[in-house]
């Protein structure tokens, strides 16, 4: 996700209840439609989810409200994202063991839906286990070990990953971690290591701003050539796109696009959501910006379908499903309606605009 870090921010909404303030339905004429977005959409549309005991308001598993979630993302969505149960923190605890558990649940799920699953994330510098952070061996090693574990238990049932997340600073130059301290060309190597543990994974970068920041989507462009160069398989590039009702323009989008495409690379929309109350002043989801964030939301999608040739689409995928556990409330500190759905999981004029979008192209 973006520059937090996720536990802490998880640990603070659940201190701080309430901070995520109930908004009017502002829910247009839309229950009625039978359709869900996957249904209409000539792309595969996807939804970051909740399945850990951990993050259990969100929870497919775990939620008072899990049943309500499941059936809402079986209707809506073709695709699942973990939203945090496959980061090494929680997937690799310790550094001779693997927890399967939660991961392998969201995969079944998805076979019992019919749903396609892309796997988050192999490598970032944050949600990382204290082992990691402390460890002293051959991290080549131990970064192959890590990949390919995960990469083959999941080879008959993930054709997707992000190898990679967040790897550069908005001004281009590389992020300090614990990877590029340890192992400064991790990143070939741990597009090498997940080719090859499935050579039929499509392979993405995943990052944050580059729909904004030319001078951080180069630099991404740049890594992405140079793995190429190197005959090491990258296939595309992630855009998280946590975006806000001005920034970035749309012509800024659309040139981060057309220069992705022309490098050869699919585009892949991996964490979309629309922030309307970016000053804080707002208290509820009035018809007006409900309006203005439908819009914003059609807009987008358009953008992307109508730029992105259909070969070089990866597809879209919306970071969370309602915004009562928006990650944005938390992070921010004040209420936002970022998403599709409100609190009481009922579509949005944001879904209709969405729906527009897939029904229009």
């Amino acid at each position: 996700m973006t520059k937090h870090s996720l536990l802490s921010l998880l640990m603070l909404c659940f201190a701080t209840a309430g901070c995520n303030q109930k908004s009017p339905s502002a829910v247009p004429d839309n229950s009625q439609v039978s359709e869900g977005l996957a249904a209409v959409s000539p792309v595969t549309v996807g939804v970051a989810v909740g399945i850990g005991r951990f993050e259990s308001q969100a929870s497919l598993r775990y939620s008072p409200e899990a049943k309500a979630l499941q059936q809402t993302v079986a209707r809506e969505f073709n695709q699942v994202v973990a939203e945090n149960v496959m980061k090494p923190q929680y997937i690799h605890p310790s550094e001779n063991s693997y927890f399967w558990d939660d991961a392998d649940y969201l995969v079944d799920f998805a076979k019992q839906h019919d749903m396609a699953v892309h796997g988050h994330t192999l490598v970032w510098h944050q949600a990382l286990p204290d082992w990691m952070n402390t460890y002293s061996g051959n991290w080549d090693d131990m970064l192959k070990e890590h990949i390919t574990t995960i990469v083959s238990h999941y080879a008959a049932d993930i054709d997707s990953w992000d190898v990679v997340n967040e790897a550069f600073l908005d001004d281009g130059s590389p992020r300090q971690s614990i990877w590029q301290t340890n192992l400064p060309d991790y990143i070939a190597k741990a597009f090498n290591y997940a080719n090859q543990a499935d050579p039929d994974a499509e392979l993405y970068y995943n990052d944050y701003n580059i729909a904004g920041m030319s001078k951080k989507l180069d630099a991404v462009l740049a890594m992405a050539k140079s793995l190429r160069q190197r005959n090491i398989e990258i296939t595309g590039i992630g855009f998280q796109m946590h975006i806000d009702r001005y920034w970035p323009s749309l012509d800024n989008i659309r040139e981060a696009f057309q220069k992705t495409v022309a490098a050869g690379l699919k585009v892949r929309i991996s964490e979309l959501d629309i922030r309307m109350n970016v000053n804080g002043t707002e208290t509820e989801l009035s018809p007006e910006l409900a309006h203005l964030q439908q819009q914003r939301y059609q807009d987008i999608i358009l953008l992307y379908l109508n730029t992105v040739p259909e070969e070089y689409r990866g597809g879209i995928t919306f970071w969370g499903v309602s915004d009562k556990n928006s990650w944005v409330n938390y992070y921010y500190q004040h209420a936002d309606w970022p998403l599709l759905f409100d609190d009481k999981l009922q579509r949005k004029a944001a879904w209709q605009g969405v729906f527009n979008a897939f029904t229009s192209h």
